[in-house]
Parts: C-alpha cells; structure tokens; sequence
C-alpha cells in the first residue's frame, strides 16, 4: 500500500511537471506572440511606406488674381513660421510681380516623410491632439496653386531605407496632383549630417548606424537620397509635373556650414540663410506660373 502511494505521488508529480512546462510554454509562447506583433507594428510605423489613404478633394480655386503658395514639412517648414518668412517671401514677390501673392507655413520639427504624408489627413491627426495643430489638410482645402515640400533630412539622417522616403514622397505628390496643386520638391540640402547624429546620446546615434547597416547606406552620404528621388520621378513619370529646386540652385558653392546663413547646429537656416531660400523659391514659382500661364493661353 505504502508502495503504492508513493508510485501515485510520483504520477502526481511526474502531471504536474508536465503542466509547468505546459504553461510556462503557453507563457513564453504568448510573449514571443506579442513582442513579434509589436516588432512588425513598429517597423510597419517606423520603416514601411504608408497605406495610401482616399483622396479627399479640395474646393475650387478662389476666381482672383491672388498666386496662393502652401509650405508643408519638417523643421525647416517649423522655422519659416517662427522667423516670420511667410511675410517674406510675400515682401519678394512684390519685386518680380505685381500680382498678390498668400503664403502660409505649417511644418513639424523631426517630421519624416511618412509623418507629412498623415499631417496632409485630418483624420490621421485627430486621435493625437498635439499632432492635430500640424495637419495641414485645411491649409490644402484653400486650393493653393503650389505646395513647397520640405521634408527629407530626417529621413536622412535617422537612416531610413530609400524605399521609405520615395515611396512616401510620391504618395504626397499623388495627393497633390490629384488636386491640381503643383507640388514644388525641395532638394535635400546640405546639412552637417555627420555632426547632427554625434550631437545626439549614444541610445540614440547607435541605432540609427545599425539601421545604416541595415538598409545599406553605408556612409553618411546625402546624395544616396538625393539620387533615390530624382530617380523615382523619372520612373513614374511625375518628373514634369513637379517644380523641382536643386540645393545648389539656391546654397552658395563651398558654403562650409557657414553662420553667415546656418543657425549654430550647422542643419537649420537663420533668418539671412532663409533669405536666400525664399528668394529663389519665390522666382522659381512666378517663372514657373508665368510658363504656365502662357502655355495655357488660346
């Protein structure tokens, strides 16, 4: 009997040990489950080119002489309103034409392309309230004959895959186009990118190197992305639907980072560099309406 006992005892046992590995598998299965979902969640957020969402459509262009121009992006959109550039490149206008001109800027510091993309869909920002005062959906609804974009240098920088920012980018375009907005791409410029990623904390820095190594953009090399985007307006046909400014056509030969027109950090422009932007920006526009308009005439 005794003999017994002690042989059910270790049957007992023997189930119990058994269900431990059971549960401790269930457990450690389930977190497996959930770290995999939210790995692919944030690489779908952080490395994937967004759904394209449905086209919303804009009213009809106001029936007045007035050449109206949008600026969406990232910080350097941020620090035209902050310097107060829309009066600006309002005051430049005056020189080259005599037709009124409307400039408005909303832009978000460390804004990717992706980022851009969404701030054009009120629904997109909504949910996150702070990110409600970048949606520039209402600005787009007013029917802007152009839509400067400045946004790449964060792409840039965090080291996202090429494939991000094209195919980002060219979901921004579609949406304008589909308006009837012409959209004005701004070459990424020069920025000390070298520099920018050492300023920031090694948890920060070191990840982005890895995701260098990741995608492939072995050095810290601007033109990678430069090159990528030329090339995906070329291949999809949108090379003649966009105004497109060259860095160089604006930024002074062997610049060097100079204080004369970079703030210290040697990424952003100060007042006089954004001097310099804006008066080639708002040539290149009127050139481009009056091309335009020409063109269009019986």
């Amino acid at each position: 009997m005794k003999a017994y006992t002690i042989f059910r005892g270790l049957v007992r046992l023997r189930k119990l040990r058994r269900l431990k590995w059971l549960w401790l598998s269930l457990l450690i299965g389930g977190v497996l489950c959930y770290g995999a979902l939210e790995g692919w969640q944030r690489y779908d957020h952080e490395f994937a080119v967004a759904d394209e969402l449905p086209y919303y459509h804009v009213k009809p262009r106001p029936a007045d002489d007035t050449l109206r121009v949008v600026i969406i992006g990232d910080s350097w959109a941020e620090w035209h309103v902050t310097l107060g550039c829309d009066s600006l490149i309002q005051k430049y206008a005056h020189r080259v034409t005599e037709e009124p001109l409307k400039c408005v800027t909303r832009g978000k510091s460390g804004a990717k392309t992706k980022d851009v993309y969404h701030f054009m869909f009120t629904s997109q920002t909504k949910e996150v309230t702070w990110d409600h005062d970048y949606c520039t959906q209402p600005l787009l609804e007013e029917h802007p004959d152009y839509c400067v974009i400045m946004v790449g240098i964060n792409d840039c920088w965090k080291k996202r895959p090429l494939s991000y920012y094209t195919g980002n980018y060219r979901l921004i375009l579609r949406l304008l186009l589909a308006n009837g907005i012409r959209p004005v791409v701004m070459e990424i410029p020069d920025f000390d990118l070298t520099g920018w990623i050492d300023l920031h904390s090694i948890k920060i820095k070191y990840p982005y190197r890895f995701f260098s190594l990741l995608f492939g953009i072995w050095d810290d090399d601007i033109d990678v992305f430069r090159n990528a985007l030329k090339d995906m307006l070329r291949e999809t046909g949108l090379s003649d639907s966009v105004l497109y400014i060259p860095q160089d056509h604006w930024l002074p030969k062997n610049h060097n980072f100079t204080e004369d027109i970079y703030q210290q950090d040697h990424v952003h422009l100060n007042l006089d560099g954004l001097h310099v932007l804006d008066s080639c920006i708002i040539t290149d526009i009127i050139a481009d309406w009056e091309k335009r308009n020409r063109n269009t005439q019986p």
